[in-house]
């Protein structure tokens, strides 16, 4: 048996294996199988003799070590497999290996959503989903002042936090006295189980944050009272909520679950717009608010390293599903995502890198190659197209936003500060969300007056 083969070597050495050992079979009429520990199963049409597959299992097994399922049950043909032909249905990625189209099944613990093509639009408020891949670039902040600033317009808006392993929306925009009983936490345990109450939590899982002064800012907490009672069921009950199911005999995913919620949260509150704090990083459930939303997302970056490849990752895993599902341009989900440069400098150079990098980032992860001839419905933009996704709305760097808590310092910073750092991303969500083309866009206070930008 080989000890030589890594998870990233097991797809593209069964592939060679396959081209050698049985080259008038065509690859996208297999299907690779990878299971949740990673081993790799391979699963052929049913006219392949079985005095040609005999040979082939072992071999399989050799060049796949640890990777290999055992010595004579990686290779099997579909009807030989409990799934039968309903396993060419099954949801696959389809994975380039040396030029040619492999469809590789997952089988995970959680983290499906990655395999599922985004939904269509649906009938709801406009949602707006805001993601990063790491904490501290001021995610939370932007979300909670530009729903401020919205509110102060009149305007309906409502908060949810899905950052469940590090809730903060409560803490930071109610008032301990003001906390709902429940929370997004609360509700995935009980839908989980199939509980009744889940149906009728929504009432009891929003509060109106006094943070603004017109009527209209509301916030669904990760956690409710409840859980601020019982703080050592907290981490039971997170091991729970990111679990699929929903209910005995359900099969319902975790993107399904949270899709589930939003529509009972609005239907509840009736918001104009709905604004998500998503869990930060590349965790199995930030697929859910990534994709399955039917949201807008904003990614934040800031200009570092780090960062970088961590979006390349994020990028490399949207490119693969783009390649996979068919999209048409002029609704194409890859037009929800939009890069957020955090924490920007003011000098023209530093705009001009992170425009650099960010273009970089798109043109080898997710936009389309774009070869001589090539028609007008590739998914690609210049460098300078202001509506593409690359190009970033931007927030300067200010140090009064670096340790913000609105319950204690909205007052202290001002409205001058926050249009300073948040004005033009304020304006640009406004004109990208809701089609305001005024030039004069402005941060609102929570009274309703407004500073000038």
């Amino acid at each position: 048996m080989s000890d030589r083969c890594t998870f990233d070597d097991a797809l593209p050495r069964a592939v060679t294996l396959m081209q050698h050992r049985f080259p008038g079979i065509a690859l996208e009429d297999c299907r690779f199988v990878r299971d949740m520990n990673g081993r790799l199963f391979v699963v052929v049409p049913d006219h392949v003799e079985e005095r040609d597959l005999a040979p082939a299992r072992p071999e399989l097994a050799e060049v796949l070590g640890a990777y290999s399922p055992s010595v004579d049950g990686g290779l099997a043909r579909f009807r030989d497999t409990l799934a039968g032909d309903a396993l060419k249905h099954e949801p696959a990625l389809v994975h380039d290996i040396a030029g040619f189209g492999v469809w590789l099944i997952e089988r995970r613990v959680v983290g499906q959503d990655w395999t599922q093509s985004p939904g269509p639009a649906g009938v709801h408020p406009p949602r707006v989903v805001f993601f990063s891949l790491k904490g501290g670039v001021g995610r939370s902040t932007a979300l909670f002042l530009w729903g401020r600033h919205l509110a102060s317009q009149g305007r309906t808006v409502l908060l949810i936090d899905l950052d469940l392993e590090a809730p903060g929306l409560g803490a930071q925009l109610l008032p301990a006295d003001d906390r709902p009983e429940f929370g997004v936490l609360d509700w995935l345990v009980e839908d989980l189980v199939g509980n009744p109450l889940a149906e009728r939590m929504a009432e009891r899982m929003v509060a109106r944050t006094p943070l603004s002064e017109q009527p209209g800012l509301y916030v669904a907490p990760a956690t409710g009272y409840t859980t601020d009672r019982y703080p050592t069921e907290f981490t039971a009950k997170l091991a729970r909520g990111y679990l699929e199911g929903g209910g005995i005999g359900s099969e319902s995913s975790f993107a399904d679950r949270v899709r589930r919620l939003c529509g009972l949260l609005e239907d509840q509150v009736d918001p104009d717009l709905v604004l998500i704090d998503s869990r930060a990083g590349l965790h199995e459930t930030a697929a859910a608010t990534v994709l399955h939303l039917d949201a807008d997302v904003l990614l934040f970056a800031a200009d570092q390293p780090p960062v970088w490849e961590g979006y390349r990752y994020l990028l490399a895993q949207l490119g693969l599903m783009a390649r996979t599902f068919e999209n048409r341009h002029d609704d194409d989900w890859r037009l929800r995502l939009k890069m957020v440069h955090a924490k920007a400098g003011e000098a023209q150079w530093e705009l001009d890198r992170y425009l650099e990098h960010s273009y970089r980032l798109w043109l080898d992860g997710l936009y389309d190659e774009t070869p001589p001839g090539a028609d007008d419905d590739r998914f690609t933009f210049s460098i300078g197209d202001e509506t593409a996704p690359h190009y970033p709305l931007t927030i300067l760097s200010d140090p009064r936003f670096e340790r913000f808590n609105p319950l204690d310092d909205l007052t202290q910073v001002g409205e001058t500060a926050i249009t300073a750092s948040f004005g033009a991303f304020a304006a640009g969500l406004e004109q990208r969300i809701l089609g305001d083309t005024d030039g004069s866009q402005s941060v609102s206070d929570g009274g309703g007056s407004q500073v000038s930008r």
